[in-house]
């Protein structure tokens, strides 16, 4: 089935949900159930998946906005990271959990430092997350060989958490992470099964910057030092040539799409999604970091997605509404390289399920089938949502956390935020 062949929309159904999985969808209602969630004039979606994001950020959301890259990084961004410890971590990471539940993500991928803590948040949320550390090395022997310690310590560590929960190598760049950590890191997560998370053509000044270095553009680089594997996901690729593209479709390599960052922070491009798309690469959607967003509602990024390749290639059809959400569902399933039924409402799938309130005046009329997706991609705001399932647990309920105390966590990011900036 691809990505973009039209799904179907089924009414008046219960979903029967036992043991974390979608057991039964049918006219029925199961008399036996322990607990009926009542879904009448709601929408059901699979969980939406956020291939790209630094949920930490959250604390610098709005901190540093509307400048050049690359000194938002070096002015703002790096020096108050610096100071970030676990525990201040731990505290962004849990605001930004509280968003993607409460606007309808059950799962999500994440690079950053302190990532232990990051799996607390997303634990206690109750989130599904794949938590990369962040490594790089700036060519520096000595942090080299840190990091490759700090990424088998990270990998041990993370499988006393939840199920929910696995690890990932998150090498940053590739203008930041010599070859040999690159191919290091590429044996280890060979050896341990795990993702490879790269940013990677996000900036035409990298490119040419690469080429002055090497005589060779990012992705032909990564190819030629075998690193380009099924196992990499690289986010942004935006400024890529006809031959990466085809390289990046030639060694299974997966794309994190992330528009409303890219359009935020000027990347100046447009990602050739429909050229990825043309030569099997697998596209998914991704939020990138709250503080270069700054929100991580992935409705907003479909909608984001859809217009502006819409707009770039001046064709109304070059990027339709049902391929955006097959991005958010679909796609992201199949960029983590999860098989089967993920991203689906189908028996046999894992119970991640979002209802949405359809009698909302931006959702309202509804004159057909094709209605639906039309509005949860232009339409729909995640402030829509109003329960949450994850692996059968009900997460978020009528608009509210069923296991935090928001209040609690509200008043600690305050103090928190005093602390850094104050």
């Amino acid at each position: 089935m691809t990505q973009s062949e039209d799904r179907l929309i089924a009414k008046n159904v219960s979903i029967y949900v036992e043991d974390g999985i979608v057991s039964e969808i049918s006219s029925r209602i199961p008399v036996e159930a322990e607990f009926v969630i009542d879904g009448r004039g709601k929408i059901c979606i699979p969980g939406l998946i956020n291939l790209h994001t630094h949920s930490p950020m959250s604390l610098l959301r709005g901190y540093a906005d509307d400048l050049p890259l690359m000194e938002w990084l070096r002015e703002k961004i790096w020096p108050v990271e610096s100071r970030l410890t676990g525990e201040h971590c731990y505290l962004g990471a849990l605001l930004s959990c509280m968003e993607m539940a409460r606007t309808g993500t059950t799962l999500f991928v994440d690079m950053y430092w302190h990532p232990i803590d990051i799996a607390r948040a997303a634990s206690e949320v109750g989130l599904k997350a794949v938590i990369s550390i962040g490594v790089l090395d700036n060519f520096d022997v000595s942090l080299r060989d840190k990091a490759v310690h700090e990424v088998e310590d990270f990998l041990s560590a993370i499988k006393d958490f939840s199920p929910r929960i696995v690890g990932a190598i998150g090498t940053h760049a590739p203008y930041t992470c010599s070859p040999e950590l690159l191919l290091k890191c590429s044996e280890i997560a060979e050896r341990e099964e795990v993702l490879v998370h790269i940013h990677v053509a996000e900036s035409r000044r990298e490119q040419v910057d690469f080429e002055d270095k090497y005589g060779m553009r990012e992705v032909e680089f990564l190819s030629k030092i075998g690193f380009l594997s099924p196992r990499v996901l690289a986010a942004h690729c935006i400024w890529l040539t006809k031959n990466e593209v085809k390289l990046l479709g030639e060694h299974g390599v997966k794309v994190a799409h992330c528009p409303t960052s890219n359009m935020k922070l000027a990347a100046g491009g447009v990602a050739p999604i429909p050229e990825l798309l043309r030569f099997g690469v697998t596209v998914g959607l991704g939020t990138d970091g709250p503080a270069s967003n700054n929100c991580l509602d992935m409705f907003e990024v479909m909608k984001i997605c859809a217009l502006i390749h819409k707009h770039h290639r001046w064709d109304p059809t070059a990027l339709p509404a049902q391929l955006a959400l097959d991005f958010a569902t679909i796609g992201g399933a199949s960029a983590l390289n999860l098989s089967g039924a993920w991203g689906r409402v189908v028996e046999g799938a894992p119970a991640d399920l979002v209802l949405i309130n359809a009698r909302s005046p931006n959702l309202m009329p509804i004159h057909s089938p094709s209605t639906v997706i039309s509005h949860l991609v232009y339409s729909t705001s995640g402030f829509n949502v109003e329960d949450v399932v994850v692996d059968g647990e009900l997460i978020l309920h009528g608009g509210r956390f069923t296991r935090i105390d928001e209040r609690e966590v509200y008043e600690k990011v305050s103090s928190v935020v005093e602390e850094l900036f104050g």
